[in-house]
């Protein structure tokens, strides 16, 4: 399994742009797994958020975001890379304003 670190803001926005897009894919596929549409949303409102330069804390990002918990849930982290990225995504919340922009 090849992960990529998304450590900077350049590496997160693509992580979530291409995350973004394998989901819709899931979706398309597998329309009658909800999952996909959370996992899609979450995607979309994370990238409107950092987008618009709202800086969230620790309980806001546990408060309104469950990819973390969808990831350790539905998916073997240690060897599902998509349930990987969906951790990295979330885990990435914490550190975004923290990482050097490229």
């Amino acid at each position: 399994m090849q992960i990529i670190e998304a450590n900077t803001q350049k590496a997160y926005k693509d992580l979530l742009e291409s995350m973004f897009k394998e989901t819709c894919d899931y979706r398309t596929k597998f329309p009658e797994i909800a999952l996909y549409s959370s996992i899609a949303n979450q995607i979309v409102d994370i990238i409107r958020v950092i987008g618009s330069g709202i800086v969230l804390d620790e309980q806001q990002i546990y408060e309104k975001y469950s990819l973390g918990a969808i990831a350790a849930k539905n998916f073997d982290c240690g060897s599902d890379l998509y349930g990987r990225k969906l951790q990295d995504i979330f885990g990435g919340l914490f550190e975004y304003w923290d990482m050097a922009v490229e």
